[in-house]
């Protein structure tokens, strides 16, 4: 009962968060910091971005149409765990999805503007 709260407290009302690791007040956590980098439209890596340039939208759509027309041969699936590495060693574009206004990227890629 206690898991089922603290569950419900992290995904539905927002007052926990994590931050390396650690359960902390969700306005510390790194789901709070990437949800106000979307708001704000900013990158919220602290890498730096030197050797890349940040997609924008028409980058992405460019480089996941080569991606899927490439990959459909070999490998007809890329996991989305795979996307950010992939578009930064193949493509030389770094994927911010807070960037582009998205706090996660899976809801990202369900934006009509990659359809």
């Amino acid at each position: 009962r206690i898991c089922h709260i603290v569950q419900l407290a992290i995904s539905q009302r927002k007052l926990l968060g994590y931050t390396d690791g650690m359960l902390l007040p969700y306005c510390r956590s790194e789901s709070c910091r990437k949800e106000q980098s979307a708001l704000n439209k900013q990158s919220c890596s602290g890498k730096s971005r030197g050797r890349f340039s940040l997609a924008t939208w028409d980058s992405l759509r460019d480089c996941l149409t080569l991606l899927w027309e490439t990959s459909r041969a070999k490998q007809p699936r890329v996991p989305l765990s795979n996307v950010k590495h992939v578009l930064r060693s193949r493509y030389k574009v770094e994927l911010s999805e807070t960037a582009l206004g998205y706090s996660k990227l899976s809801e990202l890629f369900q934006d009509a503007r990659l359809a």
